[in-house]
């Protein structure tokens, strides 16, 4: 995972007019050195001297606290705009998984429910705060685990655009125009009549190519999602079952190794990307070394 962004000097310039960051820090500390100063620059000299100094000593304290946020010197600052933009990255991407459960296909829609809760409960258990050497061992295959739930997300929206695609065409009806076009064919003799005639055959052949794919594209998506969802319930399973194994002092366990698990992932990974015609010729997975357990 990459580094938060570091607020711009914009932004950070902004948080010192807002109450929630510096507000306080930038006008109201200063603010109330100047009314201090006021009130005791009349009482020892006169009142329109304290208000000046007063008025004085507000500003130039603004600036030079201004100044220090903007300028990034307040670490606390940017950290606490980091963690903002990072929660407000999660809650985006959260929503968006939630709108891809809403708008999934009902036959669809309980398979990528399950993907998300496993992938959920996976993650659960690394961000619980609680390292033990299982999870180093598994840390690696994190990414792995989350550009495939990412995947299955994809292909229930490809497979809801695959179906409006092949309800816009009619199969059946092309293929009968194809047959008919061919009969017409053998009774058309040479001449423009016939050439027009079988230019036409070939687009509507085309066509139907394509709505056979499409069918066929259709049809695999669920096995792949299938596998997808086999993948990160094995994964948990072995996980908890490397856990268990772990606190019972157990050197042997009944789990699948590291390494052949993050195979398995991988060629998951390949197979969505097969599906949608995307070259998995170099993938992450295979150029990373990893340990085996």
């Amino acid at each position: 995972m990459s580094a938060p962004r570091i607020p711009t000097w914009k932004e950070r310039l902004a948080a010192c007019f807002r109450w929630r960051h510096r507000f306080m820090q930038v006008f109201g500390v200063p603010g109330a050195l100047g009314a201090v100063t006021a009130v005791a620059a009349a009482s020892a000299l006169n009142t329109d001297v304290g208000l000046a100094l007063g008025a004085l000593t507000a500003g130039i304290g603004s600036v030079l606290a201004g100044y220090y946020v903007t300028a990034g010197f307040d670490k606390k600052l940017v950290k606490q705009l980091q963690d903002e933009e990072v929660g407000k990255g999660v809650e985006a991407a959260a929503g968006e998984l939630q709108r891809a459960v809403y708008e999934a296909e009902p036959e669809l829609r309980p398979i990528l429910e399950r993907i998300l809760g496993y992938h959920g409960s996976i993650e659960g258990e690394f961000a619980d705060g609680i390292d033990d050497p299982v999870e180093a061992i598994l840390q690696n295959s994190r990414q792995d685990l989350t550009a495939l739930r990412d995947r299955a997300v994809s292909m229930v929206k490809l497979h809801r655009r695959l179906r409006e695609i092949i309800q816009q065409s009619d199969g059946r009806w092309l293929e009968q125009e194809v047959n008919r076009m061919q009969a017409d064919l053998s009774r058309t003799p040479e001449g423009g009549v016939r050439t027009a005639l079988e230019a036409a055959m070939e687009s509507t052949e085309r066509t139907l190519v394509q709505w056979r794919a499409a069918v066929d594209k259709q049809m695999q998506i669920r096995s792949v999602l299938t596998m997808i969802e086999s993948n990160l319930q094995e994964f948990k399973l072995a996980m908890e079952l490397r856990k268990a194994d772990a606190a019972m002092g157990s050197q042997s366990s009944s789990a699948p190794e590291v390494s052949e698990l993050q195979a398995r992932l991988a060629a998951a990974g390949e197979a969505c990307d097969e599906l949608v015609g995307r070259s998995s010729v170099a993938p992450r997975a295979r150029a990373r070394v990893r340990p085996r357990a």
